[in-house]
């Protein structure tokens, strides 16, 4: 999808909900917060700030999984 974007979960906890993830979220949604600050809502649900490097850390399954349902559809 064009309109997704990788960027990375940057909560200080670690826990086994999208901690140390890099999630896919709408592109519109990143450059907001990126600008105004706040949180972006990840393709699998996880809220995070888009302030890491999404290159350091693992793609979330559950948002590759529905990044790739979208491509199959079209």
């Amino acid at each position: 999808m064009s309109t997704t974007q990788i960027a990375p979960e940057t909560s200080d906890t670690r826990s086994d909900e999208g901690d140390d993830l890099s999630h896919y979220a709408r592109r519109e949604e990143i450059v907001r917060a990126s600008i105004e600050g706040g949180r972006v809502t990840a393709l699998c649900g996880y809220k995070f700030e888009p302030v890491r490097d999404p290159k350091r850390f693992p793609v979330c399954p559950r948002c590759k999984e529905l990044v790739e349902m979208a491509e199959q559809l079209g």
